[in-house]
């Protein structure tokens, strides 16, 4: 017995409900040249200007100059910013509410620049399940969906020098179907990927954050 479900597209997501499920230097002329300094000067500090920016300090390692220092020293919360990359692009994430304590995780509407930590989740792996997962979409039509196990690199870095702190490798593995499944536009629509949950790393990254 199966029961119907929707699909909604929002932000260029589909989301499709589970019916049921079965196992299987110088100056170049001119009478007056800058200085370097000046040019520093001039430009400003050196900040992110989207959360998309950060991709450089999970990647290489190169830090904001202009980002607010780090010191785990001070007992207080050091604001991080989540980035998630499933594979082929890195963006920023914003966990659910409930995942982690208010103040740790910066969220869509927060500014980049004032983080003092970048958290960095890598999917490295994927390996298929031999699950399937019979699912419907709105129009009734069957869709086989794909379980793959995946295998993760997490690891906090700091901001404003994009030195890493702390670096984590695991597998996220599940034998049961989804409830339901987020995919963008290009994604292959018939793959679900287990992912870890930001709860799951939560304790992981709690010594840096609110030490």
């Amino acid at each position: 017995m199966s029961s119907r479900s929707s699909i909604l597209v929002t932000a260029g997501f589909l989301a499709v409900v589970l019916s049921g499920c079965s196992s299987l230097t110088g100056s170049p002329g001119g009478d007056a040249a800058t200085s370097p300094s000046t040019d520093a000067a001039a430009e400003g500090p050196d900040l992110p200007t989207s959360a998309l920016d950060l991709e450089r300090v999970c990647t290489d390692g190169l830090g904001y100059a202009g980002m607010p220092a780090y010191d785990r020293t001070k007992k207080t919360v050091h604001p991080a910013m989540l980035m998630n990359n499933p594979g082929d692009s890195w963006s920023q994430f914003e966990p659910p509410s409930g995942d982690f304590p208010r103040g740790w995780i910066l969220g869509y509407a927060d500014k980049p620049a004032e983080a003092e930590l970048v958290v960095c989740v890598e999917r490295t792996k994927a390996t298929p399940t031999g699950k399937v997962c019979n699912m419907e979409t709105d129009e009734g039509k069957p869709l086989r969906i794909r379980t793959y196990n995946t295998s993760y690199r997490l690891s906090v870095v700091e901001s404003r020098t994009g030195k890493e702190l702390y670096e984590h490798t695991g597998e996220a593995k599940s034998d049961e179907c989804p409830v339901y499944i987020l995919t963008s536009e290009g994604e292959d629509k018939d793959k679900y990927y287990n992912e870890v949950r930001p709860k799951d790393y939560r304790k992981r990254v709690q010594p840096f954050i609110a030490p």
